[in-house]
């Protein structure tokens, strides 16, 4: 009979693990400079800022996605 354990065995990859906190710091520092941006009157800088930032974290999902 075989076992429906599906437990991984070895421990997840450190690298990984950065990619997972690149991902999120990213994400938060694009956040963060956005809204500052926003409340400076700065619409047309934040909208760039914002659009970049999700860009590259949309690629770098893709990227953790596809190892």
């Amino acid at each position: 009979m075989t076992s429906v354990d599906r437990t991984p065995t070895a421990p997840p990859e450190p690298s990984s693990d950065r990619l997972a906190w690149a991902i999120v710091a990213t994400a938060f520092v694009s956040v963060v400079a956005l809204v500052v941006l926003a409340l400076t009157h700065n619409s047309e800088a934040a909208l760039v800022v914002g659009t970049i930032g999700g860009g590259v974290t949309t690629m770098q999902i893709n990227a953790r996605n596809r190892r």
